[in-house]
């Protein structure tokens, strides 16, 4: 009976945790850092502050997208005036841009790109148009999406303004220029009544009054006898 083991006490053994001293002096594992993916990293935007003419954004996406993930890409036109003049002088009709922001979505490709472009050639092969051109890039630091959306609404509204100033100094210009064409023409119809009429017609011509000048006589610039004799009695 005594080598036999009952069943409660085999019930109270298999529930009794089991305990190695091995575990007491385990080096906990270091766990490997995961990678950031796309929703950790903070974007960058680089600013282009020279556009090559002719350059369209699909070919500025092209260069770009060639040193990382690309997201929001903006041309600013060129001013209309400019297209226009160029038009009449016989030059290309097509669309140009004075700058442009090229954002990134990781803000370290961006420094990076920022750095190693700026101040070199556009194309590397002698035959392309933009051999010549360089690039001028420039990291915007702690810059915004945001910020770009509010800056070129800023400006819209400016643009506006200064239309509506410009338009209203037109209108009053135009108002002046009537008025004084319908009173010429007021004129003239008065002067031809008068002279059918056999009246002589004479123009009532505004006079001003003038005030008198303070010294009516010319200076000769010579110092007269009496002056000079009460400037040496007061020295002596």
């Amino acid at each position: 009976m005594d080598s036999t083991v009952s069943n409660a006490e085999k019930a109270d053994v298999s529930h009794e945790p089991v305990t190695n001293d091995l575990d007491e002096h385990a080096v906990p594992v270091r766990r490997k850092k995961q990678a950031k993916t796309c929703a950790d990293t903070k974007p960058g935007i680089i600013y282009l502050s020279r556009i090559p003419t002719f350059m369209k954004p699909k070919r500025i996406q092209q260069i770009f997208s060639q040193y990382g993930e690309l997201g929001r890409t903006f041309l600013q036109a060129e001013d209309k005036y400019i297209r226009q003049m160029r038009k009449k002088k016989g030059g290309n009709k097509a669309r140009c841009f004075s700058e442009g922001w090229v954002e990134f979505k990781d803000k370290k490709t961006a420094k990076r790109v920022a750095l190693t472009l700026n101040n070199t050639r556009v194309s590397g092969q002698k035959r392309s148009r933009y051999y010549d051109d360089l690039w001028s890039i420039k990291y915007l630091h702690r810059f915004q999406w945001a910020h770009l959306a509010g800056q070129l609404e800023y400006e819209q509204q400016v643009q506006k303004q200064r239309m509506r100033a410009e338009i209203m100094q037109v209108k009053k210009e135009t108002n002046v220029f009537l008025k004084n064409v319908e009173k010429s023409q007021w004129l003239e119809r008065m002067e031809n009544k008068k002279k059918k009429q056999g009246k002589e017609w004479t123009h009532r011509i505004q006079q001003y009054k003038q005030r008198p000048a303070y010294r009516t006589e010319p200076r000769s610039g010579k110092v007269t006898g009496s002056l000079l004799s009460k400037i040496f009695a007061k020295s002596k």
